[in-house]
């Protein structure tokens, strides 16, 4: 698999219109997602981590460079759409930070802080096996493994905050619309690989959204539970 342009495959209308149809049934699930977790961290921040909700930041910057690098490849509405979703969710969830940050009950505590520099040690990690292989940081497969760094196994570890610390600051339409969510992007992607094949973007671009997913169900699992 390389990052050479590649040739598009027409998608027929109807496929197309599924494609369209995904991207406006994601953008109304990041604001639903978003929004519901906004309103209840105005009175409620049990369970809420900055540090997780910041490096979710990063988890789409990285999938939207990803997505970038597939427009690049394989120019398309589809492709438009992708970046396009994962800039929404930077803006949104920039706006979640920022209504949790301000809410004086909220304080930084030692799980942040594991939350964090666990994504460090991860970040150390990947870019250390980079340089032994030679590979550019700014090579898919880094985007993609620095992705996980960012989400998935921070996402483990707010599973553990919800644990200790209770997940009323979590509202349930938040967790359930998540994974709609992750399967939507999923969907997305699949139309990406529909019309221009496997390159190395979308390759990772899948990865990164299927270990999110993962780590979710275990998110949930524990929500559920407390």
């Amino acid at each position: 698999m390389t990052n050479r342009p590649q040739t598009r495959r027409l998608m027929s209308s109807r496929k197309q219109m599924i494609a369209d149809s995904l991207f406006v049934v994601q953008i109304i699930a990041a604001i639903t997602f978003c929004g519901a977790y906004t309103l209840r961290s105005v009175t409620d921040v049990t369970g809420s981590s900055v540090a997780q909700f910041g490096l979710v930041v990063m988890f789409s910057g990285l999938n939207l460079a990803l997505s970038i690098g597939a427009h690049r490849a394989s120019p398309s509405r589809t492709t438009r759409q992708g970046i396009a979703t994962y800039a929404v969710w930077i803006v949104l969830m920039l706006i979640l930070i920022g209504v949790v940050s301000t809410n004086s009950v909220y304080q930084w505590n030692e799980k942040d802080t594991t939350t964090l520099g666990t994504a460090l040690v991860l970040i150390v990690i990947v870019l250390v096996i980079a340089g032994m292989k030679k590979v550019s940081p700014n090579d898919p497969m880094m985007k993609g493994l620095l992705a996980v760094a960012f989400k998935s196994v921070p996402q483990v570890l707010l599973a553990w905050k919800f644990f200790a610390e209770g997940a009323s600051g979590t509202p349930g339409l938040s967790i359930w619309v998540g994974h709609f969510c992750i399967i939507i992007r999923l969907g997305q992607i699949y139309f990406m690989v529909r019309e221009a094949g496997w390159d190395r973007n979308r390759v990772w671009l899948a990865i990164s959204e299927i270990s999110n997913g993962l780590s979710w169900i275990i998110a949930t699992a524990v929500w559920v539970f407390v």
